[in-house]
């Protein structure tokens, strides 16, 4: 028997334009599964349309008859990397300058430059790694909300990584996975930071993988992502 259920992404939680932020999908649509998973980005995610969660023999994210995502089982394996203090990742942040031209800064929750973003803004600790501050908004009100805040913020600062560093292209999240070790609550303040983990430090042709990691104050690990990225034809 096929079990269906539904979830909406919102048009505020867009990310490249006219698309959900993977991350924060790819977190609503974990809620409708058992276990940590690994999630495959088929598709960009309507905005503000009803999407099936259809468990069959796998678990897939529809919009009609459209595969936007693809959840399979995943053991944890994500890596971790050397903490990095709030205000050294506040100093990255403060190094930020917005590149590549295209429509994903002006319209991302997480990492847009517009003034009701998450102001997410990546950019190098001289070490290789990216890493930005962040806060947990004050609308992350719900246990989900909070979460799904979080997993986006590790999207884009990976894709602030994996972007800027090795060349400037533009590139799309093709897999997400995410271990969160603990919840974060509205007004908490994180280093996340954005390194290659155990993946090359440079492109494969159009594909490169990516690591990502959020800390507290005092250096605990918050959670610890991997992610996969295709870039944009030249």
């Amino acid at each position: 028997m096929i079990d269906v259920s539904s979830l909406t992404i919102e048009p505020f939680f867009e990310g490249p334009a006219g698309s959900g932020q993977g991350g924060w999908t790819a977190r609503q649509f974990s809620e409708h599964l058992d276990g940590p998973h690994t999630f495959a980005l088929r598709h960009h995610v309507p905005l503000g349309d009803e999407l099936a969660v259809v468990h069959g023999d796998t678990v897939q994210l529809l919009h009609g008859d459209v595969l936007i995502m693809e959840a399979t089982p995943w053991t944890p394996d994500a890596v971790t990397t050397e903490a990095v203090s709030i205000e050294d990742a506040a100093a990255a942040r403060s190094r930020f300058v917005p590149f590549l031209d295209d429509d994903i800064s002006m319209t991302c929750f997480s990492c847009g430059i517009h003034a009701t973003s998450m102001q997410v803004h990546g950019a190098h600790l001289g070490d290789g790694r990216y890493a930005t501050d962040w806060t947990v908004p004050d609308w992350a009100t719900s246990s989900l909300a909070s979460s799904a805040a979080l997993w986006a913020a590790l999207d884009c600062t990976a894709a602030f990584y994996v972007c800027g560093s090795d060349g400037e292209r533009m590139a799309f999240t093709v897999q997400y996975a995410v271990d969160q070790r603990r919840a974060v609550a509205p007004g908490e303040r994180v280093a996340i930071v954005g390194w290659n983990g155990d993946y090359e430090p440079v492109w494969d042709g159009r594909k490169r993988g990516a690591a990502s990691a959020a800390f507290g104050e005092d250096g605990d690990v918050i959670a610890l992502a991997r992610s996969f990225w295709v870039s944009a034809p030249e």
